[in-house]
């Protein structure tokens, strides 16, 4: 299994899982957020530059690499192997603590509402993160396959770095001019009031 297929179809559910896992040992004080991240039923799509897609299901809570497309994946993810690998070493096996930095909230889960928001999406937006080794990956928000993307968000890597340690805020980032908008700007402020929305 080469580096980018056991990221996609081991490293990242199983991380996915053990947070599961880790909310369900939490017990009575934990129940409630457990009963949302159970109702959680959603797909991803992943497709790489040179060829490969990856498919991931959550069910029930639970992430499982998927042999088949989903119809209507919440987000298809676009990026090259390089790209991959750089994903990995920033974010770790869990992409949720892309979207839990973004969010400000180390805790960050995709509950149904939010995953209701996210699915009202329409667009594709590429996420360019500036620096010695630089970056990117596309978000795209409806029916495979994933068009040109009319947004680019870019941002320094020591600023995203930020985001992800929870120093500073989706918000803080535009206000402070260390986040660059370009295009169209309505995927990327529905995706920050999705993944910023209340559990």
């Amino acid at each position: 299994m080469g580096s980018t297929a056991s990221y996609f179809e081991k490293r990242v559910p199983e991380a996915w899982n053990e947070r599961l896992a880790e909310q369900e040992a939490r017990g009575p004080e934990g129940a409630e957020l457990l009963a949302k991240m159970r109702a959680a039923d959603f797909a991803l799509e992943v497709e790489i530059a040179e060829g490969d897609r990856f498919h991931l299901r959550v069910s029930g809570g639970s992430m499982r690499a998927a042999t088949t497309v989903d119809p209507k994946p919440v987000v298809t993810l676009g990026l090259s192997e390089a790209d991959c690998t750089r994903l990995e070493q920033s974010v770790g096996a869990s992409p949720m603590s892309l979207l839990g930095g973004v969010a400000g909230n180390a805790d960050f889960v995709l509950t149904p509402a939010r995953l209701d928001l996210l699915r009202e999406i329409q667009g594709t937006m590429r996420l360019e993160v500036q620096g010695e080794a630089p970056w990117g990956v596309v978000l795209h928000f409806g029916a495979p396959p994933i068009p040109a993307a009319t947004t680019t968000v870019a941002i320094g890597d020591e600023t995203f770095a930020q985001l992800l340690a929870g120093e500073l805020d989706l918000q803080g980032a535009f206000m402070s001019g260390k986040l660059d908008l370009g295009g169209n700007v309505e995927v990327p402020m529905k995706m920050a009031m999705a993944i910023m929305s209340p559990e």
